[in-house]
Formats: structure tokens, C-alpha cells, sequence
């Protein structure tokens, strides 16, 4: 299993810059959701690709979903955010509101959940929109 180890001032350099090369980039399946995202975001700022499985393997909601159903057996966001942390070692903070920058989270938005990263003031978590990241 790969380490996830962050690389030195991952947070002023390659998250930083990572969050600003995508400010205004559009949600798009399988490349720019909220899958992909954070996963994009600690692949960054590790070098470790978490959604190796997921990766290039759906371009619509419907494949992502059937995917999420194939890979984990559930189908909802959660259920792929919490198959790609497990793999790679990560544990759900027992205290949601302990998540720090950088972390991978799932929210409720407005009744549909959606995957993202804590922000680097630690205060908002990040995830994709329309026509570009939101907090």
C-alpha cells in the first residue's frame, strides 16, 4: 500500500497552485468531478494516485455510478471516497469537525452528497461546480 506521505510545503506550493490552476475549471465526469477532485487535489500534493480504479473508467453519471456499484458495492459518493481511503490507509476522523486542510471529505450539499478537500484556512471544504470550485 502506498504511503501518503505530503511532499515538503505541500500546502504553500502544490496544493496552493493546484487549487489556482482549477479555480475556474468546469465539472466534468471523470476527469474535473467530485470524485476526481480530490483525488487530483492529493494526488498533488503527494504523488499518489487514490482513484487508480476509478481513473479514466467513466464519462457520465451513469458509469460513475455503476462503478461506485462494481468497485465498492454501494452507490453513493461516500461509498467511493471511503473505498479509496481505505485502500490507501486513511481513517475517517471519529470528530468530522477535526479534519484539517487538505483532507478528503464528503458533505451534504443541499441533500446530495459530494466529495471534496478542507480548504487551506481549514474553515471550508472544496469541491467542484458548474463552472468551477466551490466552497
Amino acid at each position: 500500500m502506498p504511503t501518503l506521505t505530503k511532499h515538503e510545503h505541500w500546502d504553500t506550493q502544490h496544493f496552493d497552485t493546484f487549487l489556482m490552476e482549477h479555480a475556474e475549471s468546469p465539472f466534468v465526469w471523470g476527469t474535473h468531478d467530485c470524485c476526481m477532485f480530490p483525488a487530483n487535489a492529493i494526488l498533488a500534493f503527494t504523488g499518489v494516485d487514490i482513484a487508480e480504479d476509478f481513473r479514466d473508467k467513466y464519462d457520465d453519471e451513469a458509469s460513475a455510478f455503476a462503478l461506485v456499484k462494481e468497485l465498492t458495492g454501494g452507490t453513493t459518493v461516500a461509498d467511493a471516497a471511503a473505498y479509496c481511503a481505505a485502500k490507501h490507509g486513511l481513517v475517517e476522523h471519529t470528530f468530522p469537525l477535526m479534519a484539517k486542510r487538505g483532507d478528503l471529505v464528503v458533505i451534504d450539499n443541499g441533500g446530495t452528497l459530494v466529495a471534496g478537500v478542507v480548504a487551506l484556512n481549514g474553515r471550508h471544504a472544496i469541491s467542484v461546480g458548474p463552472k468551477g470550485l466551490i466552497r
